[in-house]
């Protein structure tokens, strides 16, 4: 299972990990946040159950790495794929270090501060780059009627049409993200979208969308708080190759659940936009691409 940050700490992860056939899954925003804390302390006592069983411990590779990765059709080895081997191996020394820094080693809690303030960087990134996002949604609440905006604020069952009308979006924010991702020149195989990483993202980033339209749009939506959920739908991206997710907050486990009953009625959108046609315009805009990740 994915382990949520908040998790990370919780006996129920100490129960999961309590079976040696169960495997704790460590996506990249759970060591940044993690990071964040700033002192070793905090930091050996938030990694303390997972260091105690690192061979139960995968730690998947970098985000922006993932969803480069070349997407494929069949579901084997996807899970394999998203691992990071050098950094699953490295992890039982990793929390040596953060136990050394923690017990008076300069030189390690100098490493640690690094780590720790290059963490903080990335994640203050993410929340920056939601502004756009946060000044954009109550414009794009504008496509839904008042009686589909009632549907959503209500939770009453959507309609076809409105329905249809999500998986249209959801496939233009998807457009959007290949187009942006530097890694794709051009756009991958149809019968490969359902299990690439950035589909299913696309998915999860608008259930966060959705919500914070039916919350009241861009009214208290401020960039942190996009920011946080846009992390959220990261973890519910990732646990959607595994068993689920571990998490203590209730709005990511809402995030997953939704983005995994979607993702259960879009493979014939997958089919329906392929007939239609699509593509990419001008994506070397984007920026050169580089070595793609395999």
């Amino acid at each position: 299972m994915v382990i949520d940050t908040n998790g990370l700490k919780s006996d129920e992860l100490k129960e999961y990990l309590s079976d040696p056939s169960n495997v704790a899954v460590l996506p990249d925003f759970a060591i940044l946040e993690t990071l964040k804390i700033g002192d070793a302390k905090g930091i050996s006592d938030q990694l303390a159950t997972c260091a105690e069983r690192p061979k139960q411990i995968k730690v998947l590779k970098p985000t922006y790495s993932v969803a480069g990765l070349r997407s494929r059709r069949r579901s084997r080895g996807l899970q394999r794929r998203l691992v990071d081997k050098k950094q699953t191996a490295f992890f039982k020394t990793f929390c040596g270090k953060v136990e050394g820094a923690k017990d008076g080693d300069q030189l390690l809690q100098k490493q640690l501060k690094s780590r720790c303030e290059a963490a903080s960087f990335d994640l203050e990134k993410i929340v920056k780059n939601q502004e756009t996002f946060t000044a954009n949604l109550a414009e794009h609440a504008k496509n839904y009627t008042e009686a589909e905006l009632k549907i959503l604020r209500k939770g009453e069952p959507i309609t076809p049409e409105l329905f249809s009308k999500i998986t249209g979006h959801i496939f233009d924010l998807l457009l959007w993200l290949l187009a942006t991702h530097p890694y794709f020149k051009k756009l991958p195989d149809f019968k490969t979208l359902p299990n690439a990483f950035l589909s299913r993202f696309a998915v999860a980033g608008y259930v966060v969308a959705l919500r914070c339209i039916k919350e009241g749009g861009a009214n208290g939506a401020s960039a942190e708080n996009i920011g946080s959920q846009m992390v959220d739908a990261m973890f519910a991206t990732y646990a959607t190759y595994f068993d689920g997710i571990l998490t203590k907050d209730r709005r990511c486990q809402e995030i997953y659940d939704a983005t995994s009953d979607v993702l259960k009625v879009l493979r014939s959108g997958f089919t329906k936009l392929e007939a239609d046609g699509w593509q990419i315009v001008n994506p070397a805009k984007a920026g050169e691409a580089t070595a793609r990740v395999d």
